[in-house]
């Protein structure tokens, strides 16, 4: 009975703690971010450009197969795209390398549009490992490192191999500033920790990004995410959230049979039903969803063969980075007969007006319904370029 009621005393106590702590972050972001008549009156929005969105940022791939069961399906439905940030361990079972089936299950979350970021090799804490070993020696094993790792990874059955990452988050959201300048750009476009003084993030940025921790150990009120996306939308920004598992709430921890030492990993955790509650409330708000390299105002693409034909049409084939935003300047595309299996990547070309894929090896065209300016189009000699013929009504190249 005295554990009942010191349970429920603490319980009780967190709740105040939790509400005190988003009125507060709430009243800031508002502060830091007022509405806009710009924002407000925009004849158009467009995504990736100036479309207000939110991004949910997933840590620690360990949890993998939490992602994958009631994640792929829910953000398939919703037509939603995230940035998983992954490590090349597990956590736990012995700090073991990922299993062929954990591999597989990111990168087919790539092929769904999810974004595969950069979390470091082993998850060290960047602050402390800098601090004990030296910031070259942080870079070569943890950055470097893996960078190494995911160039050697291929879907077992598919061969699709992962993007080289754009994005990182950093482990425990722990950085300094000179590591935060060390490696953005250099080795990426976006960097993102936790809370800093606006919380909210605008277009095409480089270096830090914010994001805001939506885990059951942190949030108490969805009402109070509501608050903050529509203070994102009114002041024409984005927002990210920062997440772990995604996991029911009747689903025990204890059952993985991590032990005791994992018990703190299980505590970062979102159900189901609170990502779509959030979700929905994005989309009645009528705003965008973009992985952190989209934020980063960054065009990635999955087949090598698609990005080497698009950057021999760029005036520096040789940048770092392609821009989403250069590429929406594009009216017209000849990729014809460019080895290209996967469309990828074709989404930011949000302009395209004439687009020739002839002689690819082409079979899923569903990307091209988001070019809504195309008017003429040529998929012939493609796996599945008649059925795609027959039902769209756009004129041949």
């Amino acid at each position: 009975m005295k554990k009942l009621i010191k349970e429920t005393i603490r319980d009780i106590i967190s709740t105040y703690y939790k509400r005190k702590f988003w009125k507060k972050l709430t009243l800031d972001i508002k502060n830091d971010n007022p509405s806009t008549t710009e924002a407000n009156n925009r004849a158009k929005n467009l995504p990736y450009i100036n479309k207000p969105g939110i991004a949910f940022s997933f840590d620690d791939s360990f949890r993998v197969n939490d992602w994958y069961k009631y994640g792929k399906d829910m953000f398939g439905h919703y037509d939603v795209k995230v940035t998983f940030n992954i490590n090349a361990f597990h956590h736990h079972e012995g700090q073991r390398e990922h299993t062929q089936e954990e591999i597989d299950r990111i990168i087919e979350l790539q092929a769904m549009g999810h974004e595969i970021a950069h979390h470091g090799f082993r998850h060290k804490n960047a602050t402390k490992y800098v601090n004990e070993n030296g910031l070259c020696t942080w870079i070569e094993n943890e950055i470097k490192t893996l960078f190494n790792w995911v160039e050697k990874q291929a879907h077992s059955k598919s061969k699709e191999k992962l993007k080289s990452p754009v994005t990182f988050a950093f482990p425990y959201s722990s950085y300094t500033e000179n590591i935060v300048l060390e490696i953005s750009p250099k080795y990426f476009k976006c960097v993102r920790g936790e809370l800093n003084s606006t919380n909210l993030v605008s277009f095409n940025h480089t270096g830090f990004v914010p994001s805001i921790c939506i885990d059951q150990v942190k949030l108490d009120d969805v009402n109070s995410i509501k608050k903050i996306l529509k203070i994102a939308k009114e002041a024409g920004k984005n927002v990210i959230f920062m997440c772990h598992s995604i996991l029911p709430n009747d689903v025990d921890w204890n059952d993985f049979g991590w032990g005791k030492k994992s018990e703190e990993s299980g505590k970062w955790r979102i159900s189901p039903d609170t990502m779509e509650s959030i979700i929905k409330e994005a989309k009645k708000l009528d705003m965008e969803f973009y992985t952190t390299a989209e934020i980063g105002g960054v065009a990635t693409f999955i087949d090598r063969n698609m990005e080497k034909a698009i950057r021999e049409k760029l005036s520096n084939p040789f940048e770092q980075w392609i821009s989403i935003s250069k590429l929406n300047e594009i009216t017209e595309l000849d990729l014809s007969g460019k080895n290209i299996s996967n469309l990828d990547g074709i989404q930011y070309f949000m302009n395209l007006e004439r687009l020739n894929l002839s002689n690819n090896n082409i079979s899923d065209f569903r990307l091209l319904d988001k070019l809504t300016k195309l008017n003429q189009l040529d998929v012939s000699n493609n796996p599945e370029s008649m059925e795609y013929d027959h039902s769209k009504k756009i004129a041949k190249w």
